[in-house]
This record gives C-alpha cells, sequence and structure tokens, in this order.
C-alpha cells in the first residue's frame, strides 16, 4: 500500500504488501525508531534469488552530460561523465559554445562526433562544458536504429542477514506481572530491536563480502552509501562563504539545493521527496525561516512559535521529518538526507521468519526450562536515480539570505 498523505509514489500497489514486517512496524509504531523502514511498507519490494542481487541504472533522467575531458576545434572525440543518454546519430548542443555536433559512436563514456553541424561553427570544448540533447536524425534510407534509447549501467548489492531474539525463563513466564504478559513484553523489545537494525543498515550500511566463523557474511549497502557513491547531490552547507551556515534563499542556499533535486525526476514517477533529519537540524530551519520572515503577535495570543514541515519550492516541496536515530547521534544529526521514494526498494531473499521454542512452544529446547524465540529477516537495499537525491552535511548555522561573511 503507500502511505497517503505522504507520498503518492507507487500508490497502484494495493494488497500485496499486507501482513509484511515493514508494514507491521507502521501499524504498530508509525511515529517509532524506524520511519524509513515503515514507510518501505509503501515502496516496492521484489525477490532477491542469491545473496548478491542486479539492477540496470536507467540514467535516462535528463538529456544533459557535462564533459570531462574535451579538445580543440578540431577534436572529433569528447569524454563525458555519462553517455549512457546518447545513442549514435544524436544531434548534441555544445550550451557555452552554441555549436551542434552529430554523435556517431559511443564507446563508454567516449563520444565520437562530427563537428559543426547545422551551420554552427566548431569551437574548443572545455572541460566542465555541457552538451544537451537536441535529439536524433537519420539519413533517408538508413539500417534500423539501435533498439536501445540507452545502455544503463550494472550495479549490485548483497542481502544482508538480520536476526534478534528473545528468551524468557519459566519461572518470571508463570509470574503474573501487574503490567501484563512479561512474554509479550520481550517479543515486543525483540521486534523492536529487529526494526533497529534494519533501519540502521538501511541508512548507513556499509556493501562487503568477507567470513566469520569460517563461513559466507554478506552487510548490504544502504541508501546513504548510494546516494554518495552514484553520483547524488552531495554538498556541505556553506552559505555566505561560512562553513556549516545554511540559509533559506540565494546560491548555495536550501532552495538551491532543491531545485537542483527537483531539476531531475525519476521517470513515470510523481516529483516529490521526502528529507529526514536531525531535531537540531530543523530547530535551524526553522530559525532561518524566522530570520527571512516577519512574525507579528496579536493581543490575546496564547501560543508562539514556528513549526516548519514543509519547504515549497517553484519546482516542487520538499517535506521534513525528524528521525528519532539523526538526533542521537550529533554527526548525522547535521545532515538532511532528501530521498525519492520511488527509487528506492526493498530486496528479500527470506521474508521475515518467526521462531518459538520451548516451554508452551512446540518443543523443549535444549532441555532449559525457558522459552526462546527469534525474527529473521534475509534482505538488501536497491537505490534507483540517486541523481534525484541528496545530502546537505555540517549544517551547524542558521543564517538570513542576505548574509554575507565578514
Amino acid at each position: 500500500m503507500s502511505i497517503r498523505g505522504i507520498f503518492a509514489s507507487h500508490s497502484g500497489l494495493v494488497g500485496e504488501r499486507v501482513g509484511d514486517f515493514a508494514s507491521r512496524v507502521l501499524m504498530y509504531g508509525p511515529v517509532g525508531t524506524t520511519p524509513l523502514l515503515a514507510l518501505s511498507s509503501g515502496m516496492p519490494t521484489r525477490p532477491a534469488r542469491d545473496s548478491v542481487f542486479q539492477w540496470w541504472e536507467d540514467s535516462h533522467i535528463s538529456g544533459r552530460a557535462e564533459v570531462v575531458t574535451g579538445g580543440n576545434s578540431a577534436a572529433t572525440s569528447i569524454v563525458v561523465d555519462d553517455s549512457n543518454l546518447w545513442v549514435p546519430k544524436t544531434i548534441l548542443m555544445n550550451e557555452t559554445t552554441g555549436e551542434y555536433v552529430f554523435v556517431t559512436a559511443v564507446a563508454g563514456n567516449t563520444v565520437t562526433i562530427q563537428r559543426g553541424w547545422a551551420g554552427t561553427t566548431a569551437a574548443t570544448i572545455a572541460t566542465g562544458e555541457f552538451f544537451q540533447s537536441i535529439g536524433t536524425a537519420h539519413e533517408q534510407g538508413a539500417q534500423r536504429p539501435e533498439a536501445v534509447t540507452q545502455k544503463g549501467e550494472s550495479r549490485l548489492n548483497y542481502v544482508q542477514i538480520f536476526w534478534n531474539g528473545w528468551a524468557i525463563s519459566g519461572t518470571a513466564n508463570a509470574i503474573e506481572f501487574v503490567t501484563g504478559s512479561q512474554l509479550a513484553n520481550n517479543r515486543q523489545n525483540c521486534m523492536t530491536y529487529h526494526a533497529e537494525d534494519m533501519e540502521r543498515a538501511f541508512w548507513y550500511g556499509r556493501k562487503a563480502v568477507t567470513s566469520y566463523n569460517s563461513k559466507q557474511l554478506t552487510m548490504s549497502d544502504g541508501v546513504i552509501p548510494q546516494i554518495e557513491g552514484y553520483g547524488g547531490i552531495v554538498e556541505p552547507a556553506n552559505f555566505g562563504g561560512t562553513s556549516g551556515a545554511m540559509a533559506l534563499m540565494g546560491p548555495a542556499s536550501l532552495t538551491n539545493f532543491m531545485r537542483r533535486i527537483f531539476d531531475k525526476n525519476i521517470k513515470g514517477a510523481p516529483n516529490e521527496r521526502i528529507a529526514f533529519t536531525g531535531s537540531t537540524t530543523m530547530e535551524l530551519i526553522s530559525d532561518m525561516v524566522r530570520k527571512d520572515g516577519t512574525y507579528n503577535i496579536a493581543v490575546g495570543e496564547t501560543s508562539y512559535g514556528l513549526k516548519v514541515t514543509e519547504i515549497i519550492g517553484f519546482n516542487g516541496t520538499l517535506k521534513l521529518m525528524t528521525h528519532p536515530l539523526f538526533v542521537e547521534n550529533p554527526v548525522w544529526a547535521a545532515k538532511l538526507v532528501v530521498l525519492h521514494p520511488a527509487g528506492i526498494s526493498k530486496r528479500v531473499l527470506r521474508s521475515t521468519q518467526t521462531n518459538e521454542y520451548g516451554t508452551g512452544g512446540r518443543a523443549v529446547l535444549d532441555g532449559k526450562d525457558a522459552i526462546e524465540g527469534d525474527l529473521l529477516d534475509e534482505l538488501g537495499f536497491e537505490v534507483k536515480g540517486v541523481q534525484t537525491m541528496g545530502i546537505m552535511t555540517d549544517i551547524t548555522t542558521a543564517v538570513s539570505s542576505d548574509y554575507v561573511a565578514a
């Protein structure tokens, strides 16, 4: 199911997620310590057939690419940061010089071109300039074009085993606690720890294959490492030339950061974002808005303050959510992580397995007078379209939008 009122991506997914662990977390603890895992009940889940899973990154987010290696006016090839956008017989325009070129071949990120098309003049192509696609053009009687419009990039990640247990002695289970069943409490605590383990890995897990006890152990890449590693917008707060300063408007501001993220979108998905951060950054965002605005108090008012949960830009609205795990860590608390819900999914090798053993269970476990149980999930995390996501780091100060460092 989608999380209506929070995001609209995948709103057509109805019913197939009922009963999974994420949906139970959302139902019983929607404002707990694991909001991303809870929200993932509205994101797609696909099976992982092995401990390693792959996907093709669809880079057709825009037709624009940056020059990594250029050349003089006679150069017949350039290197760009992402050639997956183009195929032979694509016409490109140099945004700086206005020159049109014609793509004749693409090999890796090297693009072979013919110069000075459409009556334009060949000019030096500098590193850092951008080429924009102007569509394809084919000669009369041409061979059919390539069957794909882009090649994509193969990416992979690993699944990770999350396994948590609970236990209670036979005596403790027999005691009548005023607060209710201690066994039920222990199960609930186990579920909380299990969800928190997955939540932390969902955010900060680092992809790895290693061994322990002479057996393979795999770890899954989380959302943040994939945004950082695959081309998301990652930059420190540095408004007015002051490290850590954040302002609402202007170059290097929050709205400028938003605009660049919303400029690209995942094909077929609503252009929406969710931002997670800590309580300190949320306080600074309210302070930033207060510095740029005017707050009038009328006679008789009994409340004062700002609660900013959305930042509205001309090309999109950023929904803000405080994350408890970001609050507990001062490094994480200084980050604002912007996600596109349509690009995030879980890849499941084994869905939640619940086992219970011992007195009152299926069998006595190793002769113990106790009840023991466990929860196990084996899954990994897939993040597509990271160019639609971003991270603002090192946020320490809120300043007005006309602030200039002394």
